[in-house]
C-alpha cells in the first residue's frame, strides 16, 4: 500500500524498533539483506538507480548513510541499521522538497562481501509545478511587479522546490528591508494539489513603517583618527533612510581595509527611537605584519614559488607595504607595493608598484623593469573599474635574431620603453566566485601604448571577456565563454605592438588542444636555413569561444566535457570565424576552498600542417579555464 506523503514529516528520533512500527516497517520490506549484514560493516559502494531529475551526488549527500572514501586521507564509513531506516523515509523527504511528491522507494538491496554495497532503486514520479505565484499586501506597479518575479529563485510554470520558496521569500524580505522597512516580514502560503501535480504559492508583504538612521557608535577603535578611518567607510549616515544592503557594504569595506579580523553593524531594532533606528559598528584589529609562503605545480609554469611580506597598516589608516617574489617556470619576479584602501573616498583605492621581471618563453626571455600607478573604483558590489599607467624598460634575450626581428620588422626593438595607460570595467553576476553555477561575467579590458617622448610604441588594444553559467539539474552546469580581442596601430613610425604584448592563444584557460602560446601565428625557420619547429610571435587579432558541461562524480570530485574553439590572426582585418579551430575534451575536478584543482585532456582536431604538434595536451592547474 503506497505511504501518505504525511507520514515522512515526522521526527526522526527514538529506537530503531520504535520508529519500525509506523512507516519504516513498511518500508524495510521493500528490500534485501538487510538482517543479513552486520551493524558495524564498512560500506564500498552507495548506488541510486532510476534517479533522473536529482543527481547521484545530490541523494547521497542528504543520506547519512555514506560510503567510504577512495582517497588515501579519505574517511571509512560503518552501516548504522537505524541510520539506514531512518535513510529510507530521508529519500521521501528529500524529493517532496524538490517538488516530487509521487516519488516511490522501488527497492532497496544490501549485499555483504569484502564490505556492504547499497543499491536504492527509485521511481521519482512526475514533478509538482507552481502554476499560481501571487504578491499581495503592497501596491506594486506592473513594472516593479514585473522585475520582482524575473529575480524570484521560484518562478510559475517551473518545479517547485522547497529551496527556492524559502529564498524566495528571503530576497522578498530583504528587499523591503534595503528600501527602509526594517521590520519587513513577507508571509508565505503555498498549498500543494498532488492529484493535479500543481502548486499554489502567495507571497503576502507586511512593511511595517518607513526607518531612518540614528546615532552610529564605533567600538574597538580608540584613536580618533581610527574612528573617523572607519565611519569614512560607512555607506550611510544618520538621517539617512534605513536600508539592510548598506550595512552589508559597509561591513565589506571594513573588512577590505586589510586591519580588522572582525567586524559587526548592528542596528538596534529591538530599542528603536521614533523613526529611527540606532547602530553600533564594532571592529577587532588584525596583526598588522604578515608573511606568506606559497607552493605550487602547473603543467605550464611548473614549480611555482612564491613568497610576500605585507604590513597592512604601513604608518597608520589602513596604508599597506608589500614586498613579494616569485619564482617559475615562466616568471620570476620581485616588486614592491604601496596601497592606499580608501583613497580620497571609500571605494576608491590607489597603488604604486616597482617591478623586475624576466618572462621566459620558448623563443625569447625578457627582462621587464617599470613601475604601475593604479586606481580601483568600485562602483557596486558586482561592478568593478580601474586604470593604471605602466611606464618600462624591456630587454631581449635568448633570441633567434635572423629570425625574429626580420619576421616582425619594425615591431622588433630591443631595449624598448614603453608607456600604457590600462582601463578595465569588470561585472560579476553570479552566485560563486570560485564555483559559478548561475549568472554571467563580462570583462572589459582596453590599453593604450603611448608614443611620447622616448617610449617607442603606439597601440590600442581591446579585449571583452564574458562568460555565462546555467545549472541545468542539480549540480549540472553548463559554461560558455567568448572572448574577442584586438590590437591596432598608431602614431606614424612609433606605430607598432611588444611582442609581449601582441595576442596568443592555446593554453590552460584558452584553446586547450594546444600547448600554451601555440594557436597562431609563428615564425618561419626554413626561410632562414633552420630545421627547428615553427615558434609563436603572436598577431593582433584573437577569437575565443568555449562550451563546457560541469557535473559531479562523487563527493569532491567533478567531472567537465567541453569543446574550445579559436584562433589567432596577423591583422584584425584577417579575421574569420572559418579558420576557427576545434578542440574537444573531458577533465577532472577536486573541489577544494579555493577553487578547483583541475585536470584536463583535449585533442586538436586539424592543423594538419602543424604535425610537429601534439595531438593531445594534457593540463595541470587551479581554478575554472573560465
Amino acid at each position: 500500500m503506497p505511504l501518505r506523503t504525511a507520514a515522512f514529516l515526522l521526527v526522526l528520533a527514538g529506537p530503531a524498533s520504535a520508529q519500525e512500527e509506523g512507516p519504516q516497517a513498511e518500508l524495510r520490506q521493500r528490500g534485501c539483506c538487510l538482517d543479513q549484514v552486520n551493524d558495524g560493516a564498512k560500506i564500498e559502494e552507495v548506488e541510486v538507480d532510476g534517479n533522473r531529475a536529482l543527481s547521484g551526488g545530490t541523494i547521497k549527500n542528504a543520506l547519512a548513510t555514506a560510503e567510504s572514501g577512495f582517497w588515501p586521507w579519505s574517511d571509512d564509513r560503518y552501516l548504522s541499521k537505524s541510520d539506514f531506516l531512518d535513510d529510507l523515509e530521508r529519500l521521501y523527504i528529500l524529493y517532496q522538497r524538490h517538488g516530487y511528491f509521487d516519488f516511490e522507494l522501488l527497492s532497496y538491496d544490501i549485499r555483504n562481501g569484502e564490505g556492504a554495497r547499497i543499491r536504492f532503486e527509485v521511481l521519482e514520479g512526475e514533478p509538482t509545478r507552481v502554476d499560481t505565484l501571487a504578491l499581495t499586501g503592497f501596491d506594486f506597479s506592473s513594472d516593479v511587479e514585473a522585475r520582482i518575479r524575473r529575480a524570484l529563485p521560484l518562478e510559475q510554470g517551473e518545479i517547485f522546490n522547497e529551496a527556492d520558496l524559502v529564498d524566495s521569500r528571503t530576497l522578498l524580505e530583504n528587499g523591503f528591508q534595503d528600501r527602509g522597512y526594517a521590520f519587513a516580514t513577507i508571509l508565505l502560503e503555498y498549498r500543494i494539489r498532488k492529484e493535479a501535480h500543481a502548486a499554489s504559492v502567495t507571497y503576502t508583504v507586511v512593511p511595517g513603517e518607513v526607518y531612518y538612521y540614528g546615532e552610529i557608535d564605533v567600538e574597538g577603535e580608540e584613536d580618533p583618527g581610527d574612528v573617523e578611518l572607519v565611519r569614512g567607510q560607512l555607506a550611510f549616515e544618520s538621517g539617512e533612510r534605513y536600508g539592510r544592503q548598506e550595512i552589508l557594504d559597509s561591513q565589506r569595506r571594513l573588512y577590505e581595509l586589510g586591519i580588522y579580523r572582525r567586524v559587526e553593524i548592528e542596528p538596534r531594532l529591538g530599542s528603536v527611537r521614533g523613526d529611527t533606528v540606532d547602530v553600533v559598528v564594532t571592529v577587532v584589529p588584525s596583526p598588522t605584519q604578515i608573511v606568506r609562503v606559497g607552493l605550487g605545480y602547473g603543467t605550464e609554469d611548473l614549480l611555482r614559488v612564491s613568497g610576500s611580506w605585507l604590513d597592512r597598516n604601513f604608518f597608520g589608516g589602513s596604508r599597506q607595504l608589500e614586498l613579494a617574489g616569485l619564482y617559475s617556470g615562466l616568471e620570476r619576479r620581485a616588486a614592491a607595493s604601496y596601497r592606499q584602501p580608501t583613497f580620497l573616498v571609500p571605494d576608491l583605492d590607489s597603488s604604486v608598484t616597482g617591478f623586475l621581471r624576466f618572462d621566459t618563453e620558448d623563443n625569447y626571455t625578457v627582462e621587464r623593469l617599470g613601475a604601475v600607478g593604479r586606481l580601483g573604483y568600485r562602483v557596486s558590489r558586482r561592478i568593478q573599474t580601474s586604470a593604471s599607467l605602466t611606464v618600462e624598460r624591456a630587454d631581449f634575450s635568448n633570441f633567434d635574431e635572423g629570425v625574429l626581428i626580420p619576421e616582425l620588422g619594425r615591431d622588433f626593438i630591443n631595449p624598448s620603453r614603453l608607456m600604457n595607460v590600462d582601463l578595465r570595467a569588470f561585472y560579476d553576476g553570479t552566485d560563486s566566485l570560485f564555483m559559478p553555477s548561475r549568472g554571467f561575467r563580462a570583462d572589459l579590458a582596453y590599453q593604450v601604448g603611448l608614443p611620447v617622448a622616448s617610449f617607442d610604441y603606439g597601440y590600442h588594444k581591446v579585449s571583452v571577456l564574458f562568460a555565462a553559467y546555467r545549472e541545468v539539474r542539480e549540480g549540472w552546469v553548463v559554461a560558455a565563454k567568448v572572448l574577442p580581442g584586438a590590437i591596432s596601430t598608431f602614431g606614424g613610425e612609433h606605430g607598432r605592438v611588444p611582442l609581449f604584448q601582441r595576442l596568443f592563444a592555446g593554453g590552460s584557460t584558452s584553446v586547450r588542444g594546444y600547448e600554451r602560446r601555440q594557436l597562431g601565428p609563428k615564425d618561419d625557420p626554413a626561410a632562414f636555413g633552420q630545421t627547428r619547429d615553427p615558434e609563436p610571435i603572436g598577431g593582433n587579432a584573437l577569437f575565443e569561444t568555449s562550451l563546457e558541461l560541469r557535473f559531479p562524480i562523487r563527493g569532491s570530485i567533478g567531472g567537465a566535457a567541453f569543446v574550445d574553439a579559436g584562433n589567432v590572426w596577423p591583422d584584425p582585418g584577417d579575421l574569420a570565424l572559418g579558420d576557427l579551430q576545434y578542440t574537444p575534451g573531458i577533465g577532472l575536478r577536486y573541489v577544494t576552498p579555493i577553487g578547483p584543482i583541475r585536470l584536463d585532456m583535449a585533442r586538436r582536431t586539424s592543423g594538419e600542417e602543424e604535425e610537429f604538434l601534439p595531438r593531445w595536451v594534457f593540463h595541470i592547474s587551479i581554478g575554472n579555464a573560465f
